[in-house]
């Protein structure tokens, strides 16, 4: 099992942005001292509520301060961005990382980002579509010829490609049935996220699986999963700080839209507690251990991707949390 570290913001514009840019580089060298060999950044556009910079770039510059760890984008919003920029600045990033690029990507869910971008709802699915296809012809090396509904090539031998063969693996976000399905037909593997419930990320993974054997296609090499993890001393505590966590962040994935299947967005009271208990990995160190043992036995997980910064707590508390994964969890899936 491998643990990758997500570079998450947690700030609006208020905050100064080399603070961000210093606190994620002394998370990732952190975190390549703890045993981590993967660091991930995401993209949004236009948040006002949490500032995303572009995880090109951002990748780029972090490997400089851990230059062991793989780089993923997690997730890029190919239903939006023009494949032919995003196939080579993934080819620049695999680059300038020796080879350690992995293409995360996801339809998205802001209608404002939609909008932005000119995107219509029936348009998302076949925009994602085409643009993959389009990338991994401009990764093969071979003369490109290309005319889809919504952007077209000719005669294309970009020179700006990646050192992976073929290029980097692609890994396709989403929580929905549809979104997993279009995972195990058309990625290397499904990029899970945090939202699905324990019992529900079983049925899609096993959904993935399915489908992937329904097509002819090899079981997947690689299966990367978020969950929300924290760690206490005691079970309840976890749950108490998680409910601090849960109300901060989930309040701005609501405001952003994201809705729909085996999504956890609206919740309060008593119920709220329940969901946290039925989507995060909680308690003591041995604990966390365990579930986190469980995920790659029964499951097959290969990458655990870790969040420890969450809106409204200082950074001094994701770095306590680090610090706990690295020196009392890690030690105990070793062994």
């Amino acid at each position: 099992m491998k643990f990758g570290i997500l570079l998450t913001s947690i700030y609006d514009g208020s905050t100064p942005a080399r603070r961000q840019r210093d606190e994620h580089a002394e998370l990732v060298a952190t975190a390549e001292q703890a045993g981590f060999s993967l660091m991930v950044a995401g993209q949004h556009f236009l948040g006002a509520e949490l500032r995303y910079f572009q995880p090109v770039p951002w990748l780029t510059y972090m490997s400089r301060h851990a230059p062991s760890m793989d780089v993923a984008t997690g997730i890029i919003l190919l239903s939006m961005v023009n494949p032919v920029d995003t196939a080579e600045q993934l080819s620049t990033l695999d680059v300038l990382t020796g080879g350690r690029a992995r293409f995360g990507v996801g339809l998205g869910y802001s209608p404002h980002e939609f909008d932005a971008f000119g995107v219509a709802k029936g348009e998302r699915v076949p925009r994602f579509e085409e643009s993959l296809e389009l990338i991994r012809q401009l990764w093969s090396g071979e003369k490109v010829t290309f005319h889809g509904r919504f952007t077209g090539v000719t005669d294309a031998r970009p020179a700006v490609r990646p050192l992976q063969a073929g290029g980097p693996p692609v890994w396709i976000g989403g929580q929905a049935a549809g979104a997993v399905k279009r995972a195990a037909r058309l990625g290397d593997a499904w990029y899970s996220p945090p939202f699905p419930t324990h019992d529900e990320l079983y049925a899609l993974h096993r959904l993935f699986t399915d489908t992937r054997a329904e097509a002819g296609s090899r079981p997947a090499k690689e299966f990367p999963v978020r969950r929300e993890l924290l760690i206490a001393d005691s079970r309840e505590d976890a749950i108490e700080a998680a409910l601090v966590r849960y109300r901060a962040r989930y309040e701005t994935y609501r405001k952003w839209g994201l809705n729909g299947q085996n999504t956890p967005v609206g919740k309060s009271g008593e119920e709220l507690r329940e969901d946290i208990d039925q989507r995060f990995i909680l308690g003591s160190p041995e604990e966390c251990a365990a579930e986190l043992h469980k995920l790659g036995a029964e499951i097959g997980m290969t990458h655990f991707v870790y969040k420890p910064h969450w809106p409204g707590l200082p950074h001094a508390e994701a770095m306590r949390q680090l610090d706990r994964f690295g020196s009392e969890v890690v030690p105990l899936l070793k062994d």
